[in-house]
């Protein structure tokens, strides 16, 4: 009877380590993800071929540290892995969304002091007044 219990904790041993080592979620290269987005918004802001959007493109490539066909790998490498580009796809929509997400309530309201020296408060501007004639044809 004693060898039952010895012989299954080899088993018992693969079977703690498939269900509690890990979950099946890749890890995602964040930085990847940043620079995947500012590319996907400098097209949307200039045109996929303006020579605009090929500067700002070079520029964050060469940031991150990434010729086009490193970044172009990758890319196809996420995309072609179903546990990589779903991972990937929530990561980029959840950096939208703090691209999105309106600034912080204590940031926001002027004049809130964080504790960080004097802050600079936005004139006033006054409201833009229509510019439009007294009478209708602008004569009385």
């Amino acid at each position: 009877m004693r060898a039952l219990p010895v012989a299954l904790f080899p088993l018992a041993l693969l079977l703690a380590a498939l269900f509690s080592g890990c979950s099946g979620e890749v890890s995602v290269d964040q930085e990847f993800v940043n620079l995947y987005v500012e590319l996907r918004i400098a097209e949307m802001t200039y045109g996929k071929t303006s020579p605009m959007t090929r500067l700002v493109r070079q520029d964050a490539l060469k940031a991150a540290g990434y010729t086009r066909e490193s970044f172009l790998a990758k890319a196809d490498e996420i995309l072609g892995d179903e546990r990589q580009w779903v991972p990937f796809q929530k990561a980029v929509n959840a950096r939208i969304d703090s691209l999105l997400a309106p600034p912080a309530a204590s940031a926001a309201a002027p004049g809130a002091n964080t504790g960080n020296g004097p802050q600079k408060v936005a004139p006033k501007m006054p409201k833009p007044q229509p510019n439009m004639p007294a009478h209708k044809g602008g004569v009385r």
